[in-house]
């Protein structure tokens, strides 16, 4: 038991494991994630729908939505998606979570709204060609490794039209202020989240600090099965995300901070790019 408490508890190498897609796939914790998304108690997977709203019109004040042919990368439930196809755009939304895309398709149908979805991932796919905006919205590429991110920029770079923009938001270093490495344990953690079943949790949670990144290492055992997930994440300055991204073929047209609040954040900010001439 000693050998197995320090090997669950080692710090891993950075990026070293991935399992992004099991949270949002393994049949229980689909069902948590898709309510997570839609609950307006908790900013666990989606920002209120006050504050979605506020994104759209930002977004639509920005670039005027009517018209434009837009792809939301991990769409989820629709939040965004039917908010852009409602200001006249015509919209395809990616998710690999099959889960939250029969729920937005479900929505779209029930709204009568004219929307693709499709049971993807980003970063493997063709995308849709010809696009005039893609978003990627709610810090998603903080949870993608350095390849990661640049098999991503790949893909943008051959969907997007050559005058198109890349909208999305990142975590600051800001929000790193305060973390701590921490450990901790308990008998259905998180109340019941993790699994249907009576299960136990370690929580390991390791700052990188030279590499601003942070991970929160879940190991969940159940009667019959242990399992792992991992979650990490990168943080960014204002000159870290314009450097990667003129090292993949874009230029920052603009920073903006808080564009999904009425006040100024500094734990996020949001990034309008393009495609380099």
């Amino acid at each position: 038991m000693f050998n197995e408490l320090t090997e669950l508890s080692k710090k891993p190498e950075l990026f070293s494991v991935y399992t992004a897609e099991q949270l949002w796939t393994k049949p229980h914790l689909a069902k948590q994630m898709l309510a997570a998304h839609l609950s307006q108690e908790t900013p666990m997977a989606s920002r209120p729908l006050a504050a979605v709203e506020r994104v759209v019109a930002w977004l639509d004040n920005t670039f005027g939505l009517s018209g434009k042919s837009i792809c939301d990368l991990g769409c989820g439930p629709g939040l965004y998606t039917e908010k852009y196809a409602l200001h006249g755009a015509t919209v395809h939304g990616l998710d690999f979570s099959t889960n939250s895309i029969q729920y937005a398709r479900q929505s779209a149908v029930d709204k009568q709204l004219d929307i693709t979805y499709q049971v993807a991932n980003y970063l493997s796919v063709p995308l849709p060609v010809k696009q005039d905006l893609i978003t990627l919205i709610y810090c998603d590429l903080c949870a993608l490794s350095p390849t990661q991110r640049q098999q991503l920029y790949k893909q943008i770079r051959q969907s997007l039209r050559p005058e198109g923009r890349f909208v999305f938001d990142v975590f600051s270093l800001k929000a790193l202020d305060g973390f701590t490495e921490h450990h901790s344990y308990g008998r259905n953690y998180m109340h019941g989240f993790w699994s249907d079943n009576p299960y136990y949790t370690f929580h390991n949670a390791f700052y990188y600090r030279s590499d601003h990144a942070s991970l929160d290492h879940f190991t969940v055992v159940e009667a019959d099965q242990s399992w792992d997930v991992y979650n990490w994440m990168q943080y960014f300055s204002h000159d870290t995300i314009r450097r990667e991204l003129e090292e993949n073929g874009f230029d920052v047209v603009d920073m903006v901070n808080g564009f999904d609040s009425d006040e100024r954040s500094e734990s996020s900010f949001g990034v309008i790019a393009k495609l380099k001439a």
